[in-house]
């Protein structure tokens, strides 16, 4: 209740009232300052951030436990000094400059620089006006800016090699919201090498990438994405694209897999690679594994065919017989050997001639030496088919002229010429065996094996003419098959 008009308040004791809580005021305020102060060294002791305070003079008047540690002295020493004379380095510095200014102005200030007695360090530092003086809190950023560098340098060593990737793109995507709101968060630059679109380009339009997807692998490859997303694995498929740029048809791989980051959030890491080379190879493997089992069903239908016309008419097994009829089946054995030897060596892409025709005589190669045996020609290669079947022609040609023909005698002589004329047609072979000086000839009564595989098999495998004479002055064949 407030007292009458024109009288004063009186206590209980007789005082005023206003002298009495004036003097309650001067009693508690030290009692509370000093409890107020106290909880704040408290609260400066217990902080992981280091505090210092500076009087007008420049003179440590508080340095807390983190502040202590930093400086690696006894705060007792530092206390009551000046901050200049405890750190002369600082003098004339920027940390110096900045100091008076927040004197001078009264504004705090936040910055960064290097720390008070410890070299190579670096400090984030927040000056700001307090008690008649400057408060200065800091904390040691030294080892996180290292981190932050050694990330940096990382994260662009992998940029670095990401983007210069020869066959492999590498990217990153967010999961979003569905499988339709999934977008790129990082691609490298070889994305453009292996695409041909430019990555800067693909995280506003990842519909870019999906469109080079060729037609028939659409289907599968979003069918895919959509699984591996609903049912968060990692996805692995294999697709053919047409190249943005070039137009060519590029096969790629991706393999793609989720993670989740500390914080929840899950992203995709994903790389795409170019495995054109791989598919041309494993084609390639299959063409030759196909080839090789033609070629074998062909080797051993030919071998079967030799053997049994070189036992053909055996009516008994008389020793002599026997011998002669393994020795004609196992020479051309070698002559049919020979002549894949010849086409191994050339990746059974073709052979020549002039080789055939030597690989025919191997088997005596001292009649070359003496001349009895003449040899012309262009320098030819025909394919495959055609080596093997004039390897064996030659070789039936060679051992009949050997066992009965000009070969057997020394004043014969073989000449073996070829030519390559231009038809209507088409480029054809033209070959001619010709036998002189030998004994005299006379035509066998009955075809055997070798005159059947020169005039009938040799006509048959390639398409052509073999006219074979038996003339006064010895034996000659004559060849003529399309080279196509």
């Amino acid at each position: 209740m407030e007292p009458p008009a024109g009288e004063h308040a009186v206590s209980v004791s007789g005082h005023p009232r206003g002298a009495l809580d004036g003097a309650l005021e001067q009693a508690l305020v030290p009692g509370i300052e000093a409890e107020v102060q106290a909880r704040l060294l408290t609260v400066l002791e217990g902080i992981s951030d280091a505090f210092y305070s500076l009087d007008s003079d420049w003179r440590f008047s508080y340095i807390n436990r983190a502040a202590e540690s930093c400086f690696g002295a006894c705060r007792d020493t530092m206390l009551r000094k000046r901050i200049w004379d405890v750190f002369p380095e600082a003098a004339g510095s920027d940390l110096r400059r900045r100091y008076e200014e927040v004197f001078v102005s009264g504004k705090p200030l936040s910055f960064e620089s290097g720390a008070l007695g410890r070299q190579g360090h670096s400090l984030e530092y927040r000056v700001f006006p307090y008690d008649g003086g400057l408060g200065v809190s800091f904390r040691d950023w030294t080892e996180q800016r290292r981190a932050e560098e050694i990330l940096r340098e990382s994260q662009a060593q992998i940029s670095a090699l990401a983007d210069n990737l020869p066959l492999g793109m590498v990217y990153q995507m967010d999961n979003g919201v569905g499988y339709e709101g999934r977008r790129f968060i990082y691609i490298s630059a070889s994305c453009e090498r292996l695409n041909g679109i430019p990555a800067e380009k693909i995280p506003d339009n990842p519909q870019l990438l999906f469109d080079l997807i060729l037609p028939e692998f659409r289907e599968p490859v979003a069918r895919a994405q959509m699984e591996a997303h609903a049912q968060f694995k990692p996805l692995d498929i294999e697709f053919a694209i047409r190249h943005a740029r070039t137009g060519e048809i590029r096969w790629q791989r991706i393999v793609d897999a989720p993670r989740t980051l500390p914080g929840g959030v899950i992203v995709w890491d994903g790389i795409q690679i170019d495995i054109t080379d791989q598919k041309r190879a494993e084609d390639h493997q299959r063409l030759l594994i196909n080839e090789l089992n033609h070629r074998v069903k062909n080797t051993l239908a030919t071998v079967q065919s030799l053997a049994a016309q070189s036992f053909r008419g055996m009516k008994t097994w008389d020793a002599r017989d026997l011998l002669a009829a393994h020795a004609s089946f196992e020479a051309r054995l070698f002559a049919l050997s020979r002549g894949h030897d010849i086409l191994t060596r050339e990746n059974w892409e073709s052979a020549g001639i002039a080789e055939i025709v030597g690989q025919a005589f191997a088997p005596y190669r001292g009649l070359s030496d003496d001349g009895r045996l003449h040899v012309e020609g262009p320098d030819l290669r025909v394919a495959p088919p055609m080596a093997l079947s004039l390897s064996m022609a030659l070789h039936e040609l060679c051992t009949n002229a050997v066992k009965y023909g000009a070969l057997s005698v020394p004043g014969g002589r073989v000449r073996i010429a070829w030519a390559v004329p231009e038809t209507a047609t088409g480029q054809r072979l033209a070959l001619h065996w010709e036998e002189r000086g030998g004994p005299p000839v006379v035509a066998p009564v009955r075809q055997g094996f070798g005159t059947r595989l020169i005039q009938d098999g040799l006509a048959r495998e390639l398409n052509g003419e073999v006219r074979l004479t038996y003339g006064p002055d010895g034996v000659s064949c004559a060849i003529d098959v399309p080279l196509s």
